[in-house]
């Protein structure tokens, strides 16, 4: 009887624990949580989140409790609700939660007590658990773990979160005071996470204040750094590192690394589809992370070593350069993953993909390049050939009605070959037309039916008109090298950064103009612009 008992607890334990890759919480617990004042949101992972200050991990019971209403019974410290966040919460139905602090020594953990609540001792935590970097568990909580790997109390350092108070940020020149400055109102409640190519942090700032809030520390010097999940995550490609850094928003730490087996190059996220594509030089492929789990699905073996990525706005497609012929390859995601070349242009800064043309600019050429190309046109050119061989035909059956003398050239062309017979690929472009532009283009975004070009060589913004192929431009209030041109997005606001002066220019597209300047303390290679939960 006792073993049934144990069979049956087991087996219940397994229906009740997250399965696949997404771990889902109890109904009965989501819907409490819910109908408390502040709403949380709940990860994939089953971390519970409110804001950027309060994190819950989840225990689920060895045993469940079939309760008809949810309550609190036991809280640590005690006899606190929920709104006021205790650190341990068991419900009468055996659930648990267990609240991410971090120490003064500036370690994530949780509270440490002499005595846990059984219902939290006889738990366990979600197995698919995105666990946050140098997170360190109390020893008498190892037996929760289950197949997750958590370094027990002594025996890791943190490291992945420096503040601003509490330790200095590295490089940068710093400001003789904090001061904040007034900005549009589509910038306002942003925060600004820059990355200078220098080290391995990553400064946050917000986009009134010159100051960084906090940096986080990163696995080395960064490539790339894009965000996933609307915002939710950010991922970061580091050299020197097989793995890709995950960074959790709202917790401010990186919460995974995940394990390429390929050192990664560029990152470029299709959050529609739920997936981010890894470039790796080295290893010449396309690594395919499935963003709901954060784990590998897939590698594709490409032609050449890729750069500079675009994913299609449909999310069909993927360009990418060939860094060692100057190619521009398309690949086909629901088409077997077919590499077809469009064209080749060296020294390409950025490609954008829209349907079936590429932008193109090279930070060696004056000018914007697009490009329209034809993937099928395989299946056009074979009718060609054959209309063309037909029309030989007859050609030659009229010439020789006219004269036996028909000389041999003209029945040679009756062999022409069904493939193309060129040496290396064929190419797909149909047309090609150059923009002039100023110097040294090293960014461009494409905003509703205007391009906007920025020039490095000038430091002036192109706007190229697609409908009507008109081009003006407009010149930055900066001295330096212009850098990075970064929208905000669902707004006419674009952040324009620069290498060498400390400053912003907040940029308006609607109008093709610049608007303002903003100081900022650090060289800005690149930045990436989230929405702000709440203010700090």
């Amino acid at each position: 009887m006792k073993i049934k008992a144990i069979f049956f607890s087991l087996l219940l334990m397994l229906i009740l624990m997250p399965q696949g890759h997404a771990t889902q919480l109890p109904q009965d617990i989501k819907n409490y949580l819910i109908n408390q004042t502040r709403v949380p949101s709940i990860r994939h992972d089953g971390i519970i989140v409110y804001g950027n200050d309060v994190m819950y991990l989840p225990v689920f019971p060895a045993y469940p409790e079939k309760v008809d209403e949810v309550k609190i019974t036991k809280t640590y410290p005690i006899k606190q609700t929920m709104s006021s966040f205790p650190d341990i919460i068991v419900f009468n139905n055996n659930f648990g939660l267990l609240r991410i602090i971090r120490t003064d020594e500036n370690t994530l953990t949780v509270r440490n007590l002499e005595e846990y609540p059984i219902e939290i001792k006889t738990g366990e935590i979600p197995q698919d658990l995105l666990v946050p970097h140098g997170f360190i568990m109390p020893e008498k909580l190892a037996g929760i773990l289950g197949d997750v790997y958590i370094p027990l109390s002594g025996s890791a350092k943190s490291g992945a979160f420096v503040t601003g108070k509490k330790a200095p940020l590295p490089t940068g020149k710093r400001l003789a005071e904090t001061k904040k400055y007034s900005v549009p109102e589509k910038l306002k409640n942003k925060l600004f996470f820059v990355n200078n190519y220098q080290n391995e942090y990553l400064k946050v700032f917000s986009s009134t204040v010159s100051e960084p809030l906090y940096s986080l520390k990163t696995s080395g010097v960064m490539r790339d750094v894009k965000p996933a999940l609307n915002g939710k995550y950010l991922l970061a490609a580091t050299k020197g590192s097989k793995n890709i850094d995950v960074i959790d928003v709202a917790g401010e730490f990186v919460a995974k690394r995940i394990d390429l087996t390929a050192n990664p190059e560029e990152i470029a996220v299709d959050d529609k589809r739920g997936k981010a594509y890894i470039s790796s030089i080295d290893d010449e492929s396309l690594i395919v992370l499935d963003l709901k789990s954060l784990r590998v699905i897939e590698k594709i073996q490409l032609a050449g070593a890729p750069k500079k990525l675009s994913v299609s706005p449909d999310g069909n497609k993927i360009a990418y350069l060939d860094i060692s012929t100057s190619n521009i390859f398309v690949l086909e995601l629901d088409n077997d993953y077919l590499n077809k070349l469009i064209t080749n242009y060296p020294n390409t800064s950025k490609i954008i993909l829209e349907n079936d043309t590429i932008y193109l600019i090279a930070r060696t050429e004056p000018k914007l390049r697009v490009v329209t190309f034809d993937l099928l046109m395989d299946n056009k050119s074979a009718k060609t050939r054959k209309d063309k061989k037909q029309d030989k035909i007859k050609q030659i059956e009229m010439k020789q009605a006219e004269s036996e003398n028909v000389t041999s050239d003209i029945f040679t062309g009756l062999s022409v070959p069904e493939k193309d017979d060129l040496t290396g690929l064929k190419a797909y472009a149909t047309s090609i037309k150059d923009i002039k532009t100023g110097m040294k283009p090293v960014d461009m975004y494409k905003y509703g039916n205007d391009v906007f070009v920025l020039c490095a060589g000038d430091n002036t913004v192109y706007k190229y008109d697609i409908p009507n192929g008109a081009v003006t431009n407009s010149k930055l209030p900066t001295e330096g090298f212009a850098r990075s041109f970064t929208p905000v997005l669902d707004s006419n606001i674009a952040v324009i950064t620069n290498m060498a002066d400390f400053k912003y220019v907040v940029y308006d597209m609607e109008q093709a103009k610049p608007l303002q300047t903003i100081p900022i303390s650090d060289y800005v290679n690149s930045i990436t612009i989230l929405e702000r939960n709440n203010e700090q």
